[in-house]
């Protein structure tokens, strides 16, 4: 028996979403996880390039060591505090189970250079979806709805400061009452950094 419908819940992906994704009706999908039918040759390299696993592991041959699959939800800004753009990038990056156990992970594909050299225009970082995080941890923060950025955390008694990485940008400073006020909350931390193939 193929491991489609095993593969697709590690990436938690619909049946739809997968379909989408293949070019293909969802009842394709529905058939190929019930064994009726299978993908062909071309639709096995396109599953296999979706979930990062090899031909044999959909087909139920190999034994590997699962790899959870996580979206890449979008665009975060290494720069001033801008407009988070949720576009659908339609990608996905591998994560390993051992760190997928420790919570819940989101890839984003990070925009500009503030942060350089530690990320790079068009890296994407794993994020660990939390609301709290400690002092100089690497964090998404998110002013008001839509405003964010990636930045260096400092506490200070009366506020914090989200430091670049790169001395051409300043750093923002946010009081105590404005955190409060706008509001500014954290999205989740960096844990991961996947360099973009130039």
């Amino acid at each position: 028996m193929n491991r489609i419908k095993d593969l697709r819940k590690r990436a938690r992906l619909s049946q739809l979403e997968l379909a989408e994704l293949c070019g293909v009706h969802q009842t394709a999908v529905s058939q190929w996880e019930q064994g009726r039918t299978n993908p062909d040759t071309e639709m096995l390299i396109a599953l296999s390039q979706i979930f990062h696993a090899s031909i044999g592991a959909i087909l139920g041959l190999d034994t590997p060591d699962d790899p959870i699959m996580i979206p890449v939800k979008g665009v975060v800004q290494a720069g001033e505090m801008t407009f988070v753009e949720d576009e659908d990038i339609s990608a996905f990056e591998a994560i390993s189970p051992e760190l997928s156990a420790r919570g819940e992970y989101v890839a984003l594909k990070v925009k500009g250079d503030s942060m350089k050299p530690m990320f790079l225009d068009e890296d994407i970082v794993i994020v660990r979806v939390q609301s709290e995080a400690d002092n100089n941890d690497i964090v998404v923060a998110i002013e008001g709805r839509e405003k964010a950025t990636i930045k260096r955390l400092k506490y200070q008694k009366n506020g914090i400061i989200l430091i670049a990485e790169n001395p051409e940008y300043d750093s923002i400073f946010y009081t105590n009452e404005q955190i409060a006020k706008l509001p500014v909350r954290f999205f989740g931390v960096a844990v991961e950094i996947r360099r973009a193939v130039k």
